[in-house]
């Protein structure tokens, strides 16, 4: 991105009125997914064994004791120094304060991750209400995301991107309490109806050489002219996001505030089953790149162009 893009200060996400826990889409739900690209279900989940065994498990994989549960000093501005190449690669990678717990072997894929939340009744009934059915039934979600807070005295900021996933629907679970300003999942409110042209297909994982220059300068307008949004939120709670939004790790500001906290989101990622599957020969997934994605490239995916957005999603087809 260019050196002098500024990037506005987040504004804390409210709730609309038609805010609800319901595993179900309303029309003003719809609506407003379409406009905004994302949707909060509170309280969806209620699974607190499951949400407590995430965070014990969390600081159960600690390698070496580097970050102490109880000593936040500790964890102040987490880089990969300490971290070597076999914990990158058994733990998943660490940097500027932000730890992808995942490993292509094993962790995402536990039941208390499947069973318990991505492939959760609740879960898919909202998500075929976006999608249609029958959805993709997950062999793993990504892991837990955590993001630690630097120092009191150390500026933390912002990394804005799209994923280069095959999903068509995309989820946060918070499995903790994240309070206002404490890393809370931030996205561009609008900015997938601004970059969806200029990826190659409507789901896939690939811009094209000649589309490129266009999804740069689209996303740097975003960046320049969209307030970005920081969802606070308790264990349960649950943001829908389309996956052509601009998003990124909040600011973890919970020490300059007194309480330092890590935050832990558990992502998951979906789409409607019934396609002829095929990896991305740049982006996978394999073991070396989206590997923790369980979704894939279809060959039915259609060209993207400015009008076919929503091709595929159930509140356009009446699946």
């Amino acid at each position: 991105m260019p050196k002098d893009l500024v990037i506005g200060e987040p504004q804390i996400f409210e709730d609309p009125e038609f805010t609800d826990g319901e595993a179900s889409l309303s029309e003003a739900e719809v609506a407003y997914f379409k406009e905004h690209g994302f949707l909060v279900k509170r309280g969806l989940l209620d699974e607190g064994e499951t949400f407590e065994r995430i965070v014990d498990y969390v600081w159960e994989n600690v390698p070496r004791g580097l970050f102490q549960r109880d000593d936040p000093n500790t964890w102040f501005d987490a880089t990969g120094d300490k971290w070597t190449d076999e914990d990158a690669e058994a733990l998943g990678p660490i940097k500027n304060g932000g730890w992808r717990m995942r490993s292509p072997d094993g962790i995402g894929t536990e039941p208390f991750f499947v069973d318990k939340i991505g492939n959760h009744p609740r879960m898919r009934q909202v998500v075929s209400g976006f999608v249609g059915s029958p959805v993709k039934r997950l062999q793993r979600v990504r892991g837990v995301y955590t993001k630690f807070p630097p120092s009191p005295d150390v500026e933390d900021g912002f990394a804005p991107h799209t994923d280069h996933t095959a999903a068509q629907l995309a989820a946060m679970v918070f499995v903790d309490e994240v309070p206002p300003q404490c890393g809370g999942f931030t996205i561009w409110p609008g900015s997938h109806r601004l970059l969806h042209p200029h990826w190659d297909t409507v789901q896939g994982t690939s811009i094209g050489e000649d589309r490129v220059d266009g999804f740069c300068e689209a996303r740097d307008a975003a960046l320049r002219e969209i307030v970005p949004l920081e969802f606070p939120g308790n264990a349960g709670d649950v943001v829908f996001w389309h996956p052509r939004l601009l998003h990124s790790t909040g600011m973890n500001l919970s020490a300059r505030l007194g309480r330092p906290i890590v935050r832990l989101i558990v992502p998951c990622d979906y789409q409607r089953d019934g396609g002829t599957w095929f990896e991305d020969p740049d982006f996978g997934p394999g073991r070396d790149r989206q590997w923790w994605i369980d979704t894939r490239n279809f060959r039915e995916d259609a060209p993207a162009t400015p009008g076919n957005l929503w091709d595929g999603w159930a509140f356009e087809t009446g699946l």
